[in-house]
């Protein structure tokens, strides 16, 4: 499993390319060993040794040289032959006024962000290009230097949902998501462009935009928990909320305030359908937390089946049942999924 570059958030899906804490891209970054791992600890202490060792030898084999080459006798005769043309000097180039460009300068040049302003990164101009805010329409513009923002305000609260869908000629779309981790970001980066209909519904969603939606799903439920409060619910339709709602709020599992930093969902591709509007799989969310009672922390596992239903312009959790670990690895769906 990788971490984020960024935050250090855990990032378990296979492929993931953005981070589902801070919205940090991880396309780039490559799989990063897991803490606390003495075999990872080991290797990671072998391998400064023999840099070390490495970085030593080559310091003394350069002294050696050194003093070889001050005692040996050093010849006065011209490398080349007696009788070879004598070099033409090299011409001095003129200055111009591009070798002034220096980092003062270069920095100078590029546009200031505008704080007032969200700056839309990986998205390209598209005519009819549309833009919803979990879910509810978002007007965009650009700014001075020609760069695709929107105005901070339509950003009220963390963990926010940007979707783009820019129309690609007669009847065909492509979709993109950005997360936004808390109001006053600068920039929102977006993924990989996918086919999806006019309202940018896929009908196989990215695995990446699924691990993270479940991620933030499972926090703010566990979120929920802490607070007694169904609004602290997100990304969950109404049937979803009022399935959890007794629980919630009479406390039924508020005996731990959950670490809601430690604690993460992920899913498995194992009997994963996908249905037109519906996305069905089987999730696993591990918890942390303190017990109240006691103090004492602790920690486990919820194995869920999970569909996932695209209402209001979003995905949202529309159904969670518990399933065993053996069905969620074998791939065994405790909701059957909607009829092809």
């Amino acid at each position: 499993m990788k971490h984020c570059p960024n935050c250090g958030a855990l990032c378990p899906w296979p492929g993931q390319k953005f981070c589902q804490k801070c919205g940090a891209p991880l396309s780039d970054t490559p799989p990063q060993a897991t803490p606390g791992y003495a075999g990872d600890e080991a290797a990671v202490r072998r391998k400064r040794l023999i840099a070390g060792v490495a970085a030593a030898a080559v310091v003394v084999v350069a002294a050696v040289g050194i003093a070889i080459w001050a005692l040996a006798p050093h010849s006065r005769q011209p490398a080349t032959p007696v009788d070879a043309p004598a070099p033409t000097p090299a011409a001095t180039p003129r200055p111009t006024a591009n070798t002034a460009n220096t980092p003062e300068t270069a920095e100078s040049a590029v546009p200031e962000l505008d704080h007032t302003l969200l700056y839309l990164e990986g998205l390209p101009e598209t005519e009819g290009l549309t833009l919803t805010v979990n879910g509810a329409p978002a007007a965009w513009q650009t700014d001075a230097a020609g760069r695709l923002c929107i105005d901070q305000s339509a950003v009220t609260q963390s963990d926010t949902l940007l979707r783009a869908v820019l129309p690609q000629g007669e009847n065909r779309w492509l979709t993109a998501t950005a997360l936004v981790s808390r109001p006053g970001n600068q920039t929102a980066s977006f993924g990989a462009l996918r086919e999806s209909d006019a309202q940018g519904c896929s009908a196989q969603p990215d695995d990446d935009f699924i691990g993270t939606l479940l991620s933030l799903y499972y926090r703010s439920l566990l979120k929920a928990y802490n607070s007694g409060q169904v609004a602290d619910l997100r990304f969950s339709t109404d049937m979803n909320d009022q399935s959890y709602q007794t629980a919630i709020v009479n406390g039924a599992y508020n005996a731990v305030a959950y670490d809601l930093d430690r604690s993460d969902m992920w899913f498995t591709l194992e009997g994963i359908a996908y249905r037109e509007g519906t996305v069905t799989l089987n999730a696993a969310g591990q918890w942390y937390g303190v017990n109240r009672n006691t103090g004492a922390d602790e920690a486990g596992t919820d194995y869920l089946t999970i569909q996932l239903l695209w209402r209001d312009g979003m995905w949202q959790v529309d159904r969670c049942v518990p399933c065993t670990e053996e069905e969620y690895h074998n791939g065994t769906l405790r909701i059957t999924p909607p009829m092809a």
